[in-house]
């Protein structure tokens, strides 16, 4: 029986050194080719620059196609805020035993009647109440002249005559700028009227066909990457449904007082000055200051300083009532925002998009934030000795 071939120390010596001789027969002539050692800090911020430099250079044109559709970004974006508004109530309705359609149509109809309401309200009581506005500003400019007159300025009569003549001079000279903004505007609120139309089409699509268009846009994703999707989407969702809502109830508060107050400080245009405090408390933090201040303005124009001071005494409180109360305990639970987030994200979007961008700049951000950790998903770590899933490439080296 044989046992193979018997290795000795010598001869295993004998094999280390023919290998060695081998090696070195190999080698190329000359001093072995110099190695520069780079520092781990140095290799992965510049793994993470050129990343960056590229995922930066996308969405900057990202950025600059969306500003170029914004006719079409902004209503998509309205639809969604109405959408998640309205959908709870064509949900109630189908579940009552009401088919989707009719649902739906009788959803988007509400509302609709809603708005018209309102703002046939609004510009009723704003023809009423114009010429008391007129005149109450008239007796107040009045008492304004008066008091510069024999006030502590001591400014005569001639003064304040040629202070007006300027002021008429001016708006002369700027006749063209003025009239170029005119039409500027009316451009504006022809844009305007068109979005609406668009927003109201597609929050219509969005309420009765919402998740056969969502299961249409995760197709062509693969079955995993449509799982994370969909579960980022729906987080976003539901922050931007809460966000609607809990901004809906904190604007309904603001909207009640001031409208309290101003009835009863007589001040006209009430119902113009409350819709407009309404509309800007959808702005986090400034929004009900932007309202109120115009509305400030105006009660002390109409009805005094007193009644200007009490108005701002009552936005104040609100504002607190709002930062300290409201935020916390209404929206604390959908929006888990960083004061300097909001502040930030407000920034932003007013420099890109003015007062439309600054409301939705906030539940774009919140969105964002509650979709994050379902689309950086850990599960894509894979064991030191499992394959990459196909599609995704390893990144750094596995331990030994």
């Amino acid at each position: 029986m044989s046992t193979g071939p018997l290795i000795t120390p010598a001869s295993a010596s004998s094999v280390s050194a023919s290998a060695e001789a081998a090696t070195a027969a190999n080698k190329p002539p000359g001093p072995p080719p110099a190695q520069t050692l780079l520092p781990r800090w140095l290799v992965t911020g510049g793994a993470w620059s050129w990343r960056l430099v590229g995922i930066g250079i996308v969405a900057f044109y990202v950025l600059q196609f969306i500003l170029k559709v914004r006719l079409v970004v902004l209503p998509f974006l309205a639809a969604m805020v109405f959408a998640a508004l309205l959908r709870p109530l064509a949900l109630r309705l189908q579940r009552s035993g009401m088919s989707r359609l009719l649902s739906t149509w009788l959803t988007v109809l509400v509302a609709l009647l809603v708005v018209l309401g309102v703002g046939t309200l609004v510009v009723y009581r704003s023809t009423v109440e114009w010429h008391t506005l007129v005149k109450d500003l008239s007796a107040t400019a009045d008492k304004v002249r008066n008091w510069l007159s024999t006030g502590p300025l001591h400014l005569k009569s001639a003064d304040l005559k040629n202070l007006q003549q300027k002021a008429i001079d001016q708006l002369n000279q700027h006749r063209g700028a003025i009239a170029n903004s005119v039409l500027s505007g009316a451009s504006i609120i022809g844009e305007f009227i068109a979005g609406l139309i668009l927003a109201a089409f597609i929050t219509f699509f969005l309420i009765f066909d919402g998740e056969r268009i969502w299961r249409w846009v995760t197709l062509p994703l693969r079955a995993r990457t449509a799982e994370r999707v969909d579960r980022a989407a729906g987080a976003a969702w539901n922050t931007l449904s809460g966000y609607i809502r809990g901004s809906l109830v904190i604007a309904s508060i603001h909207g009640l007082a001031m409208g309290i107050t101003l009835l009863a400080l007589r001040v006209p245009l009430v119902a113009p000055l409350t819709l407009l405090v309404f509309i800007t408390s959808f702005i986090p933090l400034v929004g009900v200051l932007v309202g109120g201040g115009l509305a400030v303005f105006v009660t002390m124009g109409t009805q005094g300083v007193t009644a200007g001071m009490i108005l701002l005494a009552v936005l104040v409180v609100e504002h607190q009532l709002e930062g300290h109360f409201l935020q916390p305990i209404i929206m604390g639970r959908y929006v888990a925002l960083h004061p300097l987030a909001i502040a930030l994200a407000l920034t932003i979007g007013t420099v890109l998009e003015g007062v439309v961008g600054a409301i939705v700049a906030v539940p774009m951000v919140a969105m964002l934030h509650a979709a994050w950790p379902h689309l950086k998903e850990s599960d894509l770590m894979v064991a030191p000795e499992e394959p990459p899933p196909p599609g995704h490439v390893l990144i750094g080296e596995r331990p030994n």
